[in-house]
């Protein structure tokens, strides 16, 4: 089995390639010594080495994860296969490689009565520079309700229609249950539990953001937040 990648079961759940910040039942580190989640400073890294191609980049952000989070985080690739040589760096731009992207962050949860995360609010910062950097047309959530993420996540499937390439950067806190992972809106109700039937009610389902990404060429899909169960 490759690194990071789960049984074969698991990775046919996605619709397009998604890498997690860490495995089943692992928590990420909010702040490291860059101020943000090791998972977000390596994709950065990363992106500035023209030589990465998508065949060794999910080798390339496990290693190098794991080594910022002192091998506290394991990233996990799950979906399916990329299929097309691919790179982050882009220092060509031009109309006809059209890259959309979503940066979608929850970081306070005064709300829901659940610690706040600065990390995550400097990742949606510096995560989204990257991306313009290499490209891509981003468009940033930051702390919505989930009602809010249900609609970002509608426009931006829609806008990734008429894209080569999409990306969808998220983070926030993180549940799994019945091998469904969930990220927690600003607003969900954490006094009420985290009950399948709950996180299914308040909470936005991962494979909900490999859903609507629609672009031509590739798709894909980074979750910052833990696997807590």
């Amino acid at each position: 089995m490759a690194i990071g990648m789960p049984p074969e079961t698991e990775r046919h759940r996605y619709r397009v390639p998604v890498c997690f910040a860490t495995q089943s039942g692992g928590t990420t580190i909010d702040c490291d010594s860059e101020g943000g989640n090791p998972f977000a400073t390596a994709l950065i890294e990363l992106s500035s080495t023209l030589d990465v191609g998508i065949a060794d980049f999910p080798k390339s952000l496990c290693e190098l994860t794991a080594k910022l989070s002192q091998d506290r985080q394991t990233p996990e690739w799950v979906g399916g296969e990329p299929g097309v040589d691919w790179r982050i760096s882009h220092p060509s731009i031009g109309p006809r490689n059209r890259r959309t992207a979503l940066v979608l962050i929850v970081s306070d949860y005064g709300a829901s009565g659940s610690a706040s995360l600065d990390g995550a609010a400097w990742d949606e910062l510096r995560v989204s520079a990257m991306l313009a950097r290499n490209g891509f047309s981003v468009t940033q959530g930051v702390d919505p309700a989930r009602g809010d993420l249900l609609a970002a996540l509608d426009a931006f499937g829609e806008a990734s229609r008429e894209s080569d390439l999409a990306v969808i950067y998220s983070t926030g806190h993180g549940y799994e249950s019945g091998g469904n992972v969930y990220l927690l809106p600003g607003d969900y109700p954490a006094g009420n539990g985290f009950t399948a039937e709950e996180l299914t009610r308040s909470a936005i389902d991962i494979a909900r953001l490999a859903e609507v990404c629609s672009a031509r060429i590739l798709n894909l899909v980074f979750f910052a937040g833990c696997r807590t169960t």
